[in-house]
Formats: structure tokens, sequence, C-alpha cells
């Protein structure tokens, strides 16, 4: 199904539709959220449907009207035509990355750590989805193995994780020295949530579930007035929902494994540690993780990644009431015996002004320098030959990567479209936020789920433009995609068509 846009005038860019729009509006705002389900042996369970999930907010209990599965299969890109880009090639599934903690490990178990690290992932065969990261003692992410180094082994070739001990040596004699005096708890503790941030906004690129093994000390979830830079009481807990908040955007959930033994006087916890290991079991709740429960980074590697091979995807509409600014318990049980579900403990109901969400979704990935996965998107622009200013642009987003809601015997989308360009100076230019509901058929969405959602546009760029950029947001699922086109590539690609 192609959709065009309807006519309306920004970036110097013309959009053509058949559907017409209204602007932003309150509509009902619907609650989504990842599940694993396994076995009584660990292993996921993939043939549940939505009748054997039951959801309850706040001890009422909700009708459950998104649901999805991701049973672990990969679906292949498909091949593209000359011109044609995608933000999905040779992006992998299903991301788990180990995040060694430097920054907040003492001293005394730094060694021990990293050994421990060395021999668990020395042992993992199927490394192509695994990736490895400090947090350095200054608080910045640094790649031992990365998501810019090849995902997959070449045939015959040892998985990187064979080679682990000189990657990890080389790495800590990059980044290891002493702690820099000047940083304290609460500092420490607001840069340590902002890398975290960072690495949420960085997972976003890649499709289906991400786990983070996040091996650390922890962090305090509160400072009392002796422990704090100003002597006053500090609560993480508003910037420990947000650091969740941006984790259930980019589909991603933490499972941490606390190195500390409890009471230890180093803990961060200030002095019992406690405060630490709260704020670990915080974030694995609320992002749908593991708690904390031993020192076994293999074991959480191996769990993490099990628990990657399949998940749920379920949603339901909250009353309007609901949005009351409070932190919301949820309960989520399976109706079949012997499944144990994983999902999160609740979460912070908090009000926002229609299309609030959209813009926060299309700010991330105007100023992420990757484009975002989560939601597949090719397409092509061709270069009027007489005016290179001129073309039309198709695009194609995989209707799998949508949620669609369902509403008696229809289906809702709701996907929040941008378009913007780039110049060569670094200057950005964002077009209005175009929002397109599509109410579908069950033969509709069938139809949409094998051949896409397919959009044209008729375009004018000015000269100096060198990037287009698409962005989808999907309101339900709070996926997001964005394709980046080389406009240049474009230009040489109508010149040389132009030619023949």
């Amino acid at each position: 199904m192609t959709v065009r846009l309807c006519v309306r005038r920004a970036l110097g860019l013309t959009f053509f539709c058949t559907l017409c729009f209204a602007a932003e509006a309150p509509e009902p705002r619907l609650l989504d959220f990842n599940i694993v389900a396994v076995n009584g042996q660990g292993q996921p369970v993939n043939d549940l449907g939505s009748s054997d999930f039951e959801v309850t907010d706040a001890g009422k209990r909700r009708n459950i009207v998104l649901f999805r599965h991701d049973g672990g299969e990969l679906r292949q890109p498909e091949a593209l035509a000359p011109n044609e880009y995608s933000n999905r090639r040779g992006n992998p599934t299903r991301v788990t990355v180990v995040l060694f903690d430097l920054m907040n490990e003492r001293f005394s178990t730094r060694g021990v750590t990293a050994n421990q690290i060395v021999h668990d992932l020395q042992g993992i065969e199927t490394s192509g989805n695994l990736y490895l990261y400090f947090l350095t003692l200054e608080g910045r992410l640094f790649a031992v193995h990365g998501f810019s180094q090849p995902e997959q082994s070449s045939p015959g070739q040892e998985p990187w994780t064979k080679q682990i001990k000189p990657l990890m040596d080389a790495a800590l004699r990059a980044v290891l020295r002493t702690r820099p005096v000047d940083i304290d708890v609460a500092v420490r503790v607001q840069l340590t949530l902002n890398a975290l941030d960072s690495l949420a906004a960085q997972l976003a690129m890649f499709p289906g579930r991400k786990n983070v093994v996040w091996v650390t000390d922890g962090i305090p979830i509160e400072l009392g007035p002796a422990r704090s830079d100003t002597g006053d009481f500090v609560d993480f807990t508003p910037q420990l929902r947000q650091l969740s908040e941006a984790f259930d955007r980019s589909g991603a959930a933490i499972y941490p494994v606390q190195q500390i033994m409890l009471g230890s006087p180093d803990a961060m916890g200030g002095g019992s540690g406690i405060g630490s290991h709260m704020t670990l079991d915080e974030l694995a709740g609320l992002t749908g993780g593991r708690p904390t429960g031993s020192k076994d980074v293999g074991a959480a590697v191996r769990q993490a990644m099990n628990d990657a091979r399949g998940s749920y995807q379920i949603g339901y509409y909250p009353p309007a009431g609901n949005w009351d600014g409070k932190f919301h318990k949820l309960k989520i049980t399976s109706k079949r015996k012997n499944v144990r579900l994983q999902a999160r403990t609740g979460y912070y109901a908090w009000p926002e002004e229609a299309g609030a969400r959209a813009e926060r979704a299309v700010d991330a990935a105007i100023n992420s320098p990757f484009d975002d996965g989560e939601i597949g998107i090719r397409g092509a622009l061709i270069r009027d030959a007489d005016n290179p200013q001129k073309g039309h642009l198709t695009l194609h987003i995989d209707a799998h990567d949508v949620g669609f809601a369902q509403d008696g015997d229809r289906y809702l989308g709701q996907l929040r479209l941008d378009l913007i360009t780039a110049e060569a100076s670094g200057k950005i230019v964002n077009s209005k936020i175009v929002p397109l509901d599509v109410h579908y058929t069950a033969a509709e969405r069938d139809k949409a789920l094998q051949a896409g959602i397919g959009i044209a546009q008729d375009v004018t760029l000015a000269t100096e433009v060198t990037t287009l950029r698409f962005i989808a947001f999907d309101r339900n699922s709070n996926s997001l995609g964005s394709l980046t086109i080389p406009l240049r590539a474009s230009a040489a690609a109508g010149a040389s068509a132009a030619s023949h």
C-alpha cells in the first residue's frame, strides 16, 4: 500500500498524498512493553497467544489490544534495487552488550572481574551479536569490541571472543589509571546515568530485543547530606525514571551483575551497599531485565542471549485518569502452567502534551550519527534528468515492525513521519511531523505485512543539501526508524541514468 502525503510546504519540499491528516490531537495513549516467557528449564516459550496473558494495572485487569511475537526468526533483508538504501543492511538483531563498569567497580575487585569476563566470554561460540564496552573512570564509553566492528565472523574464522584476552589487556592499558579525586559520588552517579543513556541511544539502531549485562558495584538510589556534594538529601529516582524510559524506547533491558559484597564499606550505597543493590534491581525491573542475583558474568550473558531469542510485545490503553504522574505497579501473568514471565514491574504515568513523544523521538533520530533500525526502512531518490534539484522519493516501511492495535475488526497503526535535510556546513533543517494513521482490515494489514507500507514524495532540494534523512516513529510501540540517503550519490546516479 502506497501513501502520498498531503500538500504542505517545508524545507523547500512539496508533499503529495491521497489522504489528509489533522494536526496531532489528544488520543488514548497506548502503553506497551516487552515480555520474555520461559519454561521450567529457562528455555524460551514461543507459542503463547494474547489470550495466554493477563495484565493488571494498579489492581485492575486491562484488555490487551496490541500483541506481537518475535520468535527468534531472522527475516532476511530484501534485495535492494540500484541506488536504493536500507537501514537494515548488515545490522544484527537481538544484540547483547557486556558493560564492564570500571568507574563504579572497586579497585580490589576490578582485576578479578576482568579475568572472569575473559574466562566466561572465551567460551561463547556465537559471538556475532555480542559486544563489549568499558565505562571508564572518566564516565565515557570505550569500545573493546564495539558496534563498528564486523558483526559476524567469516566462514572458518574464529569468533572475536577467542581473542578477548589480548583485546581486554590492550583496552585496560589504554583506559586504566587512578580514579580522578574530583569526581564525588553524586557526580559519578550522574556520569554513569549519562553513559547508560548514550548506550541506549546507540542500541536503537539495532532491530529486535537488546540486552545490557551491566557488570558493576552499582550506584546509590539516594544520598544523604553527608554523602552529597551540596550537603542536601539527593534522590536519583527521577533520573532512573528517565533512564528506564530511554531503554524502553530503544527496546533494551538491563541485566545487572553486582560484584561487590553487601556490607562492604566501599559500596556506593553509602556504607551498606543496600542503596546500590536497590538501584540495580529497580532498573532491571523497570526495563524488563533480570535482577542481580549472583556474581556470575557468564551466566548473565548466556541468560541475556537466550532471552533475546524470543520475546512478546503486548499493549493496552490505560484510562485517561491513569496518567497522574505517579508510579503504577504492573502484574503480568500467564494462564499457562509452568511458564515464567519476565517483564517490567511498573511504569511512571507522567502526563504529556499531544505529540511530545514523537518530537522527542524525532529529535533523538536527528542528533544520532546512526540510522535507527527498530523500524525497517528502505528507499531511493530518483533525480530529475533535467533538474537535479527535483526528484521522486520512494520509501517502504516494514509493517512487521509497526504495532497495530486491534479495535474491533480494525487494526490501528499510528505512525509519525518526518523528513530532514542536512548541508555540508552542518546545517540541519527539519520539516513538520506528519501524522499517518491507518485503520486496516485484517486483509489490509496482512497485505501491508507482505508488501510494506509505501510512501511516495516529490521533492525539491536546495543545491547545498547533501543528505536526506527520513524518520518514522510508531506511536503505538514507541519504535523508531530512520534512513539516510546521500544526495550527491543520487545526483550522480541521476546524471548517469540521463546519459544512457
